[in-house]
This record gives C-alpha cells, sequence and structure tokens, in this order.
C-alpha cells in the first residue's frame, strides 16, 4: 500500500473546495486506498487550523483526525 503524507493545506483544499485535493481526500484516504503518515507536528499544524474562526466549519477535519 502506497504511503502518503497530508500536508495541512491539502486537507483544508480538499474540505472547503472541489479540487484534486479533494479527490485525494474522498477517493483514496477516506476509503483507506493508501496510508497516511503523520507526525506530532503536522497533528499540532490540523488541531491549529481546525480551531481558527476564519474557515468553514472543520466538523470533517474533526471526524477524520477521530477515526485517525
Amino acid at each position: 500500500m502506497q504511503k502518503i503524507i497530508l500536508d495541512t493545506n491539502i486537507i483544508v483544499s480538499a474540505l472547503i473546495s472541489n479540487s484534486i485535493p479533494s479527490k485525494i481526500l474522498y477517493e483514496l484516504v477516506l476509503p483507506q486506498k493508501v496510508k497516511t503518515c503523520l507526525s506530532d507536528e503536522i497533528f499540532t499544524e490540523y488541531v491549529a487550523v481546525m480551531n481558527r474562526e476564519n474557515l468553514p466549519d472543520m466538523a470533517s477535519l474533526r471526524q477524520m483526525l477521530i477515526l485517525y
């Protein structure tokens, strides 16, 4: 199985637009067709970004992090 690292910008882009990052997230990551690798630093950044008030609701990101 291929391993990937999802930068925070990819996650945010996937959740707020219908673009290549959203295809990566919904067609590869969520159906577990790839293995995601996550460092403590990236996880901390995900959490910080998810809590920003100027972004749309990040419920999908929260759910993904819970599942991870």
